[in-house]
């Protein structure tokens, strides 16, 4: 008997919505770090809108924060990024209906 004909693969679906969940990620990184920025610049050490010791407590608890919440969303970036990496790039067509059925729930 003949070995059965290799199936023609396509791009594999689920790894394009991860592809495009990284750039999202990555966008979105930059917008919070420029937010979170101007929210720091406009309280304490003798800024416009809010001054004195309360206002330069939140600040340096906001500077604090801000680095923090940078970090872990910037830890989004390389698990998106590893997942990726683990999916095919090519599947069948029979897979990619597969798992074009399981994205929709």
């Amino acid at each position: 008997m003949g070995e059965a004909a290799e199936q023609p693969k396509v791009d594999n679906p689920y790894r394009a919505r991860l592809e495009v969940l990284k750039r999202n990620l990555q966008d979105e990184v930059k917008e919070l770090r420029n937010l979170l920025k101007r929210a720091a610049e406009d309280v304490g050490d003798k800024k416009v809108s809010w001054v004195g010791k309360t206002a330069n407590r939140w600040h340096d608890e906001i500077e604090g924060n801000r680095g923090r919440m940078i970090r872990e969303i910037e830890k989004l970036i390389p698990a998106v990024q590893k997942k990726i990496d683990s999916c095919p790039e090519k599947v069948t067509h029979a897979e990619a209906k597969m798992i074009q059925m399981d994205l929709r729930y």
